[in-house]
């Protein structure tokens, strides 16, 4: 059975929200994006501006004392950096350290931008061994200024990159982090907005599953001056209202109509059967008072039929339900048919072989077969043969009518439900249309459903009750 979270992921509601989720995470990305460049240029700004200040420090010693100055000076300035950030070096032409807390000079730097008139800004990587300090355990990125001081004097000045790395990762940990915990956040709130519309829309689909299903009293619960689902509730309310009037006045039109005709048709027929015992056999007035007396009595079975419909579609609960075995309905049936069937030398048979219980009105149900294996007789040519079986499927036992007549055309197999419809124009074959319209009205009330397929040749009829409907 498919769980509640799966049925929340797959509403439209939820949908709807990851789409939100969607653009929120984007925006949380290009937020994040603008953040760290920002934060990446001031950084470089800041890098490049400490640089500056100590190439321009060690310049005017270099002015004032001369290379003397500058080494005393470098040595200076390493004691006094206890973060070991500052890079300084100064070598001769034959690139010899003469001061600085690196060893060699950078071979495999790499130039970015000119600076000033000979110089270069520059980005290289150093191995841990050569870092100041005697920090081993790890290689940085620098990023120096190299300039001659004269021809016989090299001077770079930068400083290590470790805090903008640092601050770097902090940023992408921290991005990743908030990113993980907004699609939590997001999707937890997805799932319980989700959630609450389901929730919303459960309760109208519920109402419009019982108003389906023939009890037009029910309505949609709301509360007054609430949001639009309550409006649309509301609005859903007084079209059932006038819905329900409709039908109800349509209803009672044909009751009404069947009521005050069938007893007039009665009396008549009283009148007629008696005259009729009054004329002799032979006589020809005899067989057209007989064939009137038939034709009216199947225009009272028609009234009856309009009546049973309206009166099953009408009223759906019904307190008589009990356990039926259908084995012993189809019995009865067949044997109460087998005549009719021999006469038209049509083979009717049952393969059931087991109880099959379900859950119903036995009447009701007794009704909705004979139904059908009357309209199977009723159109199966001579020779043929109608066999009545039981499957059972996961969820669904089904009830079948097979026979070898001519079947119904696949755009018909819809219509042949609705009242009076008959697939022969002409109407001559016997019958007023409302078999099949009556026996959808039973399956309806069972919870049942009724589907035509074709048999090759001929149509089958399957009677479908859910599986808590019968037995397992």
């Amino acid at each position: 059975m498919e769980s509640k979270l799966a049925r929340i992921v797959k509403t439209f509601t939820f949908r709807l929200a990851l789409v939100y989720v969607g653009l929120f995470s984007l925006s949380v990305i290009l937020l994040f994006v603008f953040i760290y460049t920002f934060e990446m240029n001031q950084l470089k700004t800041q890098v490049s501006d400490a640089i500056k200040m100590q190439y321009n420090y060690l310049i005017d010693e270099y002015k004032q004392s001369g290379t003397a100055g500058v080494e005393a000076r470098i040595k200076e300035l390493i004691a006094d950096d206890d973060e070991g950030n500052e890079i300084y070096l100064m070598v001769n032409q034959k690139y010899e350290k003469l001061a600085g807390n690196i060893n060699a000079w950078p071979t495999e730097a790499v130039k970015e931008v000119p600076f000033e008139k000979e110089g270069s800004w520059v980005h290289f990587r150093m191995e841990g061994r050569n870092l100041p300090l005697g920090n081993v355990n790890q290689d940085l990125t620098v990023r120096a200024i190299t300039i001659p001081l004269s021809k016989w004097r090299f001077l770079l000045v930068g400083q290590s990159l470790q805090a903008s790395q640092r601050v770097q990762q902090t940023i992408i940990q921290t991005f990743w982090g908030s990113l993980m915990m907004t699609l939590v956040m997001a999707f937890i709130g997805a799932i319980i907005m989700s959630r609450g519309f389901s929730r919303r829309i459960n309760i109208i689909n519920r109402s419009a599953h019982t108003i389906m299903h023939g009890n037009l009293s029910v309505r949609i619960p709301f509360n007054k001056d609430g949001d639009e689902f309550d409006e649309l509730s509301s609005n859903l309310n007084l079209m059932l209202d006038r819905i329900e009037m409709l039908l109800g006045s349509l209803s009672q039109f044909a009751n009404n109509i069947a009521h005050d005709l069938r007893s007039p048709l009665n009396r008549i027929i009283n009148r007629l059967d008696a005259g009729l015992r009054t004329i002799e056999k032979d006589n020809p007035a005899h067989k057209l008072l007989d064939k009137n007396i038939r034709e009216m009595r199947d225009l009272i079975n028609t009234f009856n039929s309009i009546l049973n419909i309206s009166e099953l579609e009408a009223n759906t609960e019904f307190h008589t339900f009990e356990t039926c075995d259908l084995q012993a309905i189809i019995g009865n049936l067949v044997e109460f048919y087998e005549p009719y069937a021999a006469e038209k030398n049509v083979a009717l048979a049952s393969d059931i072989a087991a109880p099959v219980d379900v859950y119903g009105e036995k009447n009701l149900l007794t009704q909705a077969l004979a139904n059908l294996i009357d309209n199977a007789l009723k159109f199966t040519p001579e020779g043929g043969h109608i066999v009545i079986s039981c499957e059972r499927a996961e969820g669904s036992l089904d009830m079948i009518i097979a026979d070898s007549g001519p079947g119904i055309p696949q755009e018909y197999r819809n219509k042949v439900f609705e009242k009076f419809f008959r697939l022969e124009q002409s109407r001559n074959t016997k019958g007023n249309g409302l078999g099949l319209s009556l026996a959808a009205a039973i399956a309806r009330i069972h919870n049942a459903t009724i589907t035509l397929e074709d048999n090759h040749p001929g149509l089958r009829v399957r009677l479908s009750f859910p599986q808590s409907a019968g037995t397992s």
